[in-house]
């Protein structure tokens, strides 16, 4: 059995996990949603919270932070272990106010009485 790296990096736009074999270049695009890597986004220094949107003082202002960019202190953000998706967060938010498992491997109904009855047992008493 293989063991599986945990994932080192994410696209900040679909959060596609990410390997590199080189070096990020300025017009390098995810290949799931075709984002700039090389963008502020990317960067383990962008911060929307501070001044410039950027932890590093000496970079240049940038205006487009998706935009892929010449940054001289561009460092792709690692994923931290315990780094969750947006949409593990929201899928935990949804187990927890509603009580139910999101991922029971269930498919879309197939027809509205399919469907009609998997909303009728989600709400019955």
């Amino acid at each position: 059995m293989a063991h599986e790296e945990p994932v080192k990096f994410r696209c900040y736009k679909c959060e596609d996990p990410l390997t590199f074999s080189t070096k990020i270049g300025r017009r390098d695009m995810c290949p799931n949603c075709y984002a700039y890597l090389h963008c502020c986004k990317n960067c383990q220094f962008w911060d929307p919270s501070v001044h410039n949107e950027c932890l590093e003082n000496r970079a240049e202002f940038i205006r487009d932070r998706e935009e892929g960019n010449f940054c001289l202190y561009f460092t792709f953000k690692e994923v931290e272990d315990g780094d969750e998706s947006e949409a593990e967060k929201a899928k935990q938010n949804i187990e927890k106010i509603f009580g139910i498992k999101v991922d029971e491997g269930k498919k879309a109904p197939k027809t509205a009485d399919d469907a009609r009855r998997r909303l009728e047992d989600l709400f019955k008493k």
